[in-house]
């Protein structure tokens, strides 16, 4: 399941009429599972970047450090 997916989701009238509740919220629920996972892998390949790739794209070794040491479920909030 792909974030813009995830990002984007919106149930539509018939399927909020045609599926019941948890089968909406189960829907939610993996794409906070996905937005986890992903955040937890860039941020462990944040942490070895050498110092020239992080000027590349913007940060500086502290910046970098900070980033990387948050939590995977911090930084995604659904709507729900």
């Amino acid at each position: 399941m792909s974030i813009q997916v995830c990002e984007n989701y919106q149930p539509s009238k018939e399927i909020r009429n045609s599926y019941p509740l948890p089968a909406i919220n189960l829907r939610k629920l993996a794409c906070i599972l996905n937005q986890w996972q992903q955040n937890y892998r860039t941020r462990k390949a944040l942490i070895e970047l050498s110092d020239e790739q992080l000027k590349d794209i913007g940060l500086n070794r502290e910046q970098a450090h900070k980033e990387a040491t948050k939590p995977f479920w911090i930084g995604y909030y659904l709507k729900l």
